[in-house]
């Protein structure tokens, strides 16, 4: 029951998203086709116009609900003009801020699965070069890819190209080019439509794909090696400045303020800046570092 409802939920949504995308205006529409190809590549399961429909609904809501809500609330301490001014400037942030998110959710998307596409690539071309040296139809070998591809970050791509084939009727080649067309990853794409190259040409599949696989191999082990001589440089600038330069400055200020050199500061309690080092700019510090190492490190 629970399910049918969820369902007719979001039938009615995505019928109001529908008829929301009707007001847009159509440059706006023409301006915003390349976000059309970002949709297929993150996998997002909604239609084109039905997408822009949901961006201008979050954009509406979140400009409305803020100016009334900042408007309630501002106006209990300001005046009229001042609270109507600055619920406007609260508005106004808020729609962009919506805009943005929705506009920036596919490329976040794409993102996250191209980094588990590229670094399983190894993994993903030694399964398909097996399966094609023990003698396996290229459409056996897709087939069973799509059923463990969720490990490699390809399943679903697989699935849709498999899909293609016996739903659209496709052949498996036009299958492959279409998938490669969609697939969030460059490399995999290629990958794929060198697949049919090869398949059309009547090449060797599996020696092809070992081939591939020891170059994704090659290109993944150089990516580690990278990555460990980057983060041999931001340990040692982690020691410098978030170990050995607040231990400095924290005897140095301690001594000011014991000393009362308030004056060599401009002014400024020797006390509140130990405070502001030790619990905001060395927190601070120790965070982004942890941030810049995450988004360095090479995916699994």
């Amino acid at each position: 029951m629970c399910s049918w409802r969820l369902l007719a939920t979001n039938k009615r949504l995505l019928a109001l998203f529908l008829r929301v995308s009707k007001l847009v205006p159509k440059s706006l529409f023409a301006e915003l086709r390349s976000f059309q190809d970002n949709l297929a590549k993150a996998a997002v399961r909604i239609t084109f116009d039905a997408y822009i429909g949901l961006m201008a609904f979050a954009t509406v809501m979140a400009t409305v609900l803020t100016f009334v809500f900042a408007f309630i609330l501002l106006s209990i301490n300001f005046l009229f003009i001042a609270a109507f001014m600055f619920s406007i400037i609260a508005a106004m942030t808020a729609g962009v801020v919506a805009f943005g998110v929705c506009y920036a959710y596919p490329g976040l998307i794409i993102s996250s699965k191209v980094r588990k596409i590229d670094a399983n690539l190894p993994l993903t071309t030694n399964f398909m070069a097996v399966l094609a040296s023990s003698g396996m139809p290229p459409e056996r070998i897709f087939r069973s890819l799509a059923k463990v591809g969720d490990e490699f970050g390809v399943g679903e791509e697989m699935r849709r190209a498999i899909a293609d084939i016996e739903l659209m009727g496709l052949d498996l080649n036009d299958a492959l080019r279409l998938a490669a067309q969609r697939s969030a990853s460059r490399k995999f794409g290629a990958l794929l439509d060198s697949v049919v190259t090869t398949s059309h040409m009547g090449g060797d599949l599996s020696s092809f794909l070992r081939d591939e696989a020891d170059k994704f191999k090659k290109i993944r082990v150089n990516t580690v090696k990278s990555f460990l001589d980057t983060l041999a440089a931001m340990s040692e600038l982690y020691v410098s400045f978030m170990i050995a330069l607040p231990l400095v400055l924290v005897i140095m200020l301690s001594v000011m303020s014991f000393l009362g050199g308030g004056s060599m500061l401009a002014g400024i309690d020797p006390q509140v800046l130990l405070t502001i080092v030790t619990f905001v700019i060395t927190p601070a510090g120790v965070g982004v570092m942890i941030l810049m190492v995450d988004s360095l490190t090479p995916p699994r």
